[in-house]
């Protein structure tokens, strides 16, 4: 065998060896990218109708409840007022930024509008909110609530 011959098949050999390497590295990023999905359905599975619905805001929306309370309260063709108290009433930043935002999609059809008749209170001084104002539903421990001006009342 000549040395060109030897180089070839080396090279060819090296060649193989990175090819089973490559196929054998390929099915064990299958295997576990499949593992991994299988531990994420099963995760998933375990969650209850109202954790899969509120998904990403479970969180930092204070209260399930609040969401679901202010869905059947609030009619489908009304609009509502989200009132937000200080940052320094929420242990961490999310609530206090995304709230308003995560209520607008939570709520849909209904719309926001400022001066509305229903209003949802995070942590909102109640009082500011207007004369005439029924609470309708309110999870004391974690500071929301679902209000209701009377007709014709609006916000200053």
């Amino acid at each position: 065998m000549t040395t060109g011959e030897g180089r070839r098949r080396a090279a060819l050999g090296l060649f193989a060896c990175a090819g089973v390497l490559l196929v054998v590295g390929a099915l064990v990023g299958t295997v576990d990218g499949v593992l991994d999905r299988g531990r994420r359905a099963d995760a998933n599975s375990r969650l209850d109708f109202a954790d899969r619905s509120v998904a990403w805001g479970n969180g930092w929306t204070l209260s399930q409840d609040g969401l679901y309370a202010a869905r059947s309260l609030v009619p489908e063709g009304a609009s509502y007022e989200v009132r937000v108290g200080p940052e320094s009433r929420f242990e961490g930043p999310l609530t206090y930024r995304f709230v308003a935002s995560y209520l607008r999609y939570w709520l849909m059809p209904r719309l926001p509008a400022p001066g509305a008749r229903w209003v949802i209170c995070y942590r909102c001084d109640r009082a500011g909110v207007g004369e005439g104002v029924r609470v309708l539903w309110e999870d004391d421990e974690a500071g929301v609530s679902v209000l209701e001006r009377e007709a014709g009342e609006t916000s200053s």
